[in-house]
C-alpha cells in the first residue's frame, strides 16, 4: 500500500475568507451603544445631584442590555445536537460481539438523549449486572421501569438486578409484576425460579424453571437455575454441567452464564485449562469485568499456584471495583501466601465492610488480625462470624472448631461455645 503525499498549496491557491457581515454590524452597533452610554454616564456623574435614583437605575438597565447584546453577538453558533442513532448502532454491534463494557459506555452516553427508550435502559441495567456493578444496576432498573411502567421486561430486569443484591423477596415481587403484565414472559419466570432457589425452595424453583422452558426453550437463565438445582440438591454434576453449557452456548456474548460452568468445573472436576482460555477471551473484550478477573485470580492462586499472576488479576479487579467482596477476600488469601499479613488483614476487613455475610470471610478477617498480633481487633470478627459458621456446620464441621480456637487464643471474655464443636486448629478453611 502506498501513501499519497498531500499537495502543498500556497496562500494564493486558498479560497478567500468569508466575512460574516452580520456579526461585524452587530459588534459595531454594540460598541457604539456602549460608548454612547459611557459618555452619557459621565455627564450624569458630573451632575449627579440633579438626577435621582430612577435615572441611575435606568442607566444600569441599559448597560446590562448592551453587555448582553455584545455577548450574544460575539457568541459562536451552537453546535448541532449529535444524532444518537449511529452511536446506538455501534453499541448494539459491540453488545452482540460480547464487548459489554464498550456497549455499556455508549448506551450510558446516549441515554440522556433517549430518556424514554426502555430498551436502552434495559441494556444499561443488564450491562451493569454483567459487569458486577450490582448497586448501580438496581438504580438503573428503576429508571427502566420509569421509562415504561407497563413493560413486562422492565419489571423482569429489575427482578434480576435485585437477585444480585440478595433482595429475594423484592425480586419475587418484581418478577410477579412482570408476569402480571405478560404471563408468557419466560425470562421473568426464570428469574422467579432463581429467587426460589436462593430461598431454598428447591421444588418450587425446579417447577418454575421448567415452566420457563415450556414458555420458551431458548431461555438461558432457566437452564442456569436447573443446573444450580442439579448441582446443589441432587449432587448431579454431569447434568449441571450440561445445563450450564447450554445456557452459555445460547448467550455467549452475555458472559455471565459461563461463570456457573467455570465454578462447577473447578469445584467438581478440578479443570481449569479451558477456563483460563475462556476467561482470557472475556477479559480481552472486557478488561474491567470483575467476575472474570476474580475467577482468573482464583485459578492462578489455588490451582496454578502463581501468586504474582493471581495478585495482578485481583488487583485489577479492585481497581475496577474497590469494594468487590470476592476480589478483596481472594487477594487477601494471596497476600497471606506472600507473607504480607498487614495487607491481608486490610483486604479481609474490606470484604466485611463491603457487606459480606460469608462465615469464611469473617474467620479470615479475624485470623488476619491474629497474624499481626491484634487480638482486640480479631475478636469482633470471630464473635460475629461464629453463628454464621454454626449455620453451615452440616456442610463444614471444622469451621466452628477453628472459630473456637481463635476465640480461645484471644481469650474472648464470657463467650459461649457450641457444646458439640471441637477445635481443629490444624485445618485451614478454603472458603469461597
Amino acid at each position: 500500500m502506498y501513501l499519497r503525499t498531500p499537495k502543498r498549496y500556497t496562500r494564493t491557491n486558498q479560497k478567500p475568507r468569508v466575512v460574516d457581515m452580520r456579526r461585524v454590524v452587530l459588534r459595531s452597533a454594540a460598541w457604539l451603544l456602549m460608548a454612547g452610554l459611557i459618555l452619557v454616564g459621565v455627564q450624569i456623574y458630573n451632575y449627579r445631584d440633579a438626577f435621582g435614583p430612577p435615572v441611575q437605575q435606568w442607566m444600569n438597565e441599559r448597560v446590562s442590555e448592551a453587555e448582553n447584546n455584545m455577548a450574544t453577538a460575539a457568541a459562536p453558533t451552537a453546535p448541532p445536537t449529535e444524532d444518537p442513532t449511529l452511536r446506538r448502532t455501534q453499541a448494539d454491534e459491540a453488545w452482540q460481539r460480547g464487548s459489554i463494557e464498550q456497549a455499556l459506555d455508549i448506551y450510558e452516553a446516549i441515554l440522556p438523549a433517549l430518556p424514554n427508550e426502555v430498551l436502552i435502559h434495559y441494556q444499561v441495567t443488564l450491562g451493569l449486572i454483567i459487569e458486577g456493578r450490582y448497586a448501580e444496576a438496581v438504580e438503573a432498573a428503576e429508571g427502566t421501569i420509569n421509562a415504561d411502567p407497563y413493560s413486562s421486561d422492565a419489571w423482569a430486569i429489575q427482578a434480576f438486578a435485585l437477585l444480585q443484591t440478595g433482595k429475594y423477596g423484592e425480586a419475587i415481587a418484581s418478577a410477579n409484576q412482570a408476569l402480571g403484565l405478560d404471563e408468557n414472559n419466560a425470562q421473568a419466570t426464570a428469574y422467579l425460579a432463581e429467587a426460589y432457589f436462593y430461598l431454598e425452595q428447591y421444588e418450587r424453583a425446579a417447577t418454575t424453571a421448567e415452566a420457563a422452558l415450556a414458555l420458551d426453550p431458548n431461555t438461558p437463565d432457566a437452564y442456569r437455575v436447573r443446573g444450580m438445582i442439579a448441582q446443589t440438591t441432587l449432587g448431579d454434576s454431569a447434568s449441571a454441567r450440561n445445563d450450564f453449557q447450554t445456557a452459555f452456548d445460547m448467550a455467549p456474548n452475555l458472559i455471565y452464564p459461563v461463570f456457573d460452568l467455570i465454578n462447577l468445573e473447578l469445584l467438581a472436576f478440578g479443570e481449569y485449562e479451558n477456563a483460563i482460555a475462556t476467561l482470557r477471551d472475556i477479559i480481552d473484550l472486557n478488561p474491567r469485568n470483575a467476575l472474570a478477573l476474580y475467577y482468573m485470580g482464583r485459578i492462578y492462586n489455588r490451582y496454578v499456584n502463581e501468586d504474582n499472576q493471581a495478585a495482578d488479576f485481583l488487583s485489577r479487579c479492585l481497581e475496577a471495583d474497590p469494594r468487590n467482596i470476592l476480589c478483596s477476600f481472594e487477594l487477601g488469601r494471596v497476600q497471606i501466601d506472600l507473607l504480607d499479613y498487614e495487607r491481608a488483614a486490610q483486604l479481609f476487613a474490606t470484604a466485611i465492610e463491603a457487606g459480606s455475610t460469608n462465615p469464611y470471610h469473617y474467620y479470615w478477617a479475624g485470623y488476619g488480625q491474629i497474624l499481626i498480633g491484634n487480638c482486640p481487633a480479631a475478636l469482633p470478627y470471630l464473635q460475629e462470624g461464629y453463628p454464621l459458621a454454626e449455620a453451615i456446620v452440616a456442610t463444614d464441621s471444622s469451621l466452628v472448631g477453628l472459630y473456637e480456637q481463635g476465640l480461645t487464643d484471644c481469650r474472648a471474655p464470657g463467650f459461649q461455645f457450641s457444646p458439640t464443636a471441637e477445635a481443629t486448629p490444624e485445618v485451614t478453611p478454603e472458603g469461597s
